[in-house]
């Protein structure tokens, strides 16, 4: 198949995203990331959070902050 820019996509076998799909991507795996972080943070308990180097106040701020924000 070819890609939006006519070449033709080895990896996939189907057509990329374009050009302009990068940023976007970059964007919606950031927030998939910190989704999966604040949950994890979520099922831990305080000598974990200790491990990682949080205290239980800044863990608890981590997991109250929405995936869109850093």
């Amino acid at each position: 198949m070819t890609s939006m820019s006519g070449a033709h996509d080895q990896r996939s076998g189907g057509t990329t995203a374009g050009p302009t799909a990068g940023p976007w991507l970059d964007r919606l795996n950031g927030w998939r990331e910190r989704r999966a972080l604040r949950r994890a943070l979520a099922r831990m308990d305080a000598h974990l959070w200790a491990d990682l180097g949080f205290d239980e106040a800044a863990a608890r701020e981590e997991m109250g902050k929405p995936f869109w924000r850093r």
